[in-house]
């Protein structure tokens, strides 16, 4: 397949992609989800007396869905397929270092953004990039970035496949003001020639519509190519050895001018993770549960506000007076009605109360809100609605089972957070170069890397840093192990009142069993605590050892037990063959000496 990297080609592939998008009609029903999410339900109605209330269970649904899938206990550990201890520890540094970035991206905080923008609009993308110019103060500069992208904003070459790494290609849409596209221009070497071409576009591109008028659409595309690169050298062929590898190239354009020329960044993969909430056949857009739950709550809404104007207009009693009888009567409440010749029997005054509307009303809106947080797993246990929670193993069941209907979006989430890390591990190996990293003293003696030695202590000092080059990532025989736990039953704070319980109950006896269980920010220097106490074990083992061994009695009396004799070596006994010389020269010292006292 050929692939198209003027402006223009790549402008017909945006255009392509918005009449895809246009057509599966996602412009308005992200804008209606989002819309009804937040509790903007009646917007468009023209009822200006019409009371407008709004029982929002959408967003109570939304914000449960989101908190059973999401998790924050996310462990990363890069496996080398040869498990050689220097292997092993230059892995261990990188998966350290895979931490690190997730927590200064904030990872966690995004994906929980992720999870709620997938369930209101149908799917998610995060776009893990190398920004350059980010400050490490070491000489090889920037780091990586995670950004979240509205599916909206992004267009997948094949629209008919949800398999981001088979696509022929992506664009990564953004709407960006003139003049920050213009400084962006000249950043990456434009003439000012063609700096001045770029011009505001009236695209109203996904939800963006305000000040269009001063918004440029920038497009960024990533390929897959593939080319050859050198693996080693056959030392019997006297050759080198060759394979063939997929390489992702990338450019950035406006409608008339490339910012970016076409570039290869060298990922194996694209630096894209995509998840959708309810996969649709033929399409890589998802359908969103509150698509589905729209008519529902316009029901719950409009009936609620029927009930309210009837009790407005009807709750009070109405008031009647004959008018010739009476010259004038107010009530602000009620508005009494004046009648001419209201009773010919006399009456001057009466009042008429409305009848009831009906209870069938209260208990179909009720049964509604019911069956659709039921249909949908959200129901009352699930949500912690229960008055008399007394039975609460019964209550962690029910919930657990109330959870079954969003395993497949929990699966589709560990899968969407593993992707982020493997982009962001192919990123490292491209981008990073050689950089200093922060190593445990178990690393640094595994390595060999020493600093010195203490001149008071003799003590040695191994180094707290090393230099990696993060380019062996390309050749490294490796696995990612991306550990993701569920947050809503497990956490760190449950795992240390577990093992605090199974330590004070004694079913944990062993001190270094119970560290290794606790969670490493919770105790500072936890392997060095780890490794004294080892270290005090053995010696009270070696001591335990020493005691246990036999001590030699008195035949005629086990209790007393005997020295070693006066001229008898304890190494050996006495009648020993091999002894027998050195028995001789003991006994003529003895007696050479006791003669001359």
């Amino acid at each position: 397949m050929k692939i198209k990297t003027s402006p223009s080609e790549i402008y017909d592939e945006y255009e392509k992609g918005r009449s895809f998008n246009s057509s599966h009609g996602l412009y308005d029903t992200v804008e209606k989800n989002q819309s009804f999410y937040l509790g903007d339900q009646w917007r468009g109605v023209n009822a200006p007396d019409l009371t407008k209330p709004v029982f929002n269970i959408i967003k109570r649904v939304t914000s449960y869905f989101a908190a059973m899938i999401v998790s924050d206990d996310v462990g990363v550990n890069v496996v080398p397929f040869h498990a050689t201890d220097t292997n092993k520890a230059i892995a261990d540094v990188i998966s350290k270092q895979v931490e690190a970035v997730l927590e200064r991206t904030k990872a966690n905080t995004k994906c929980r953004t992720n999870i709620k923008n997938c369930a209101v609009d149908g799917d998610t993308c995060m776009f893990v990039n190398f920004n350059p110019d980010i400050e490490t103060n070491q000489d090889a500069k920037g780091d990586i970035e995670l950004e979240i992208i509205d599916n909206t904003n992004v267009m997948f070459g094949n629209p008919y496949s949800d398999d981001t790494q088979s696509q022929p290609y992506i664009l990564i849409v953004q709407r960006l003001f003139t003049d920050q596209v213009k400084d962006m221009a000249k950043s990456m070497g434009v003439s000012d020639e063609d700096a001045r071409r770029i011009t505001p576009d009236s695209e109203t591109m996904s939800l963006v519509t305000k000040s269009a008028d001063e918004l440029t659409t920038v497009i960024t595309k990533f390929w897959k190519e593939k080319k050859e690169i050198e693996v080693g050298f056959d030392p019997i062929t006297k050759q080198k050895i060759k394979r063939t590898r997929t390489s992702v190239h990338m450019t950035k354009v406006t409608r008339d001018v490339t910012l970016r020329e076409p570039v290869d960044m060298g990922y194996v993969n694209y630096p894209i993770a995509y998840m959708t909430w309810e996969h649709v056949k033929n399409s890589y857009h998802g359908r969103s549960p509150i698509t589905g739950l729209i008519p529902n709550q316009i029901f719950i809404n409009k009936i609620y506000a029927m009930c309210m104007v009837y009790m407005t207009n009807m709750g009070f009693p109405k008031i009647f007076y004959d008018q010739n009888k009476l010259g004038k009567l107010s009530n602000d409440v009620t508005k009494a009605v004046a009648l001419p010749n209201m009773d010919m029997a006399g009456k001057m005054l009466d009042a008429i109360k409305a009848p009831d509307f009906s209870n069938q009303i209260i208990q179909l809106v009720d049964s509604t809100i019911s069956y659709t947080k039921d249909f949908l797993g959200a129901s009352d246990a699930a949500l912690g609605n229960i008055s008399n929670p007394n039975n609460t193993s019964a209550i962690v069941a029910v919930q657990q089972a109330s959870s079954v209907p969003l395993e497949i979006q929990k699966l589709d989430y560990y899968q969407f957070y593993e992707d982020i890390v493997r982009s962001i591990v192919d990123v490292m190996a491209c981008s990073y170069g050689i950089r200093e990293v922060r190593i445990t003293e178990e690393q640094a003696k595994t390595l060999g890397l020493v600093e010195g030695q203490d001149p008071i202590t003799g003590e040695v000092q191994y180094a707290s840093a090393m230099t990696v080059n993060f380019g062996v990532l390309h050749n490294m025989n490796y696995d990612i192990d991306v550990e993701i736990g569920a947050s809503s039953y497990w956490s760190e704070t449950t795992q240390v009142q577990t093992m605090d319980s199974l330590f004070e109950k004694g079913i944990i006896t062993n001190p270094v069993t119970y560290l290794e269980g606790i969670p490493d920010k919770y105790i500072p220097n936890k392997r060095k605590i780890i490794e004294e106490i080892k270290a005090e074990q053995e010696a009270m083992q070696m001591a335990q050892a020493m005691m246990a061994q036999p001590v030699p009695t008195n035949p005629a009396d086990p209790n007393v037990t005997v020295g070693m004799q006066d001229g008898e070596d304890n190494r050996a006994p006495v009648n020993e063959a091999g002894n027998q010389q050195l028995q001789d020269v003991y006994a003529a010292s003895k007696e050479f000496y006791g003669g001359n006292a």
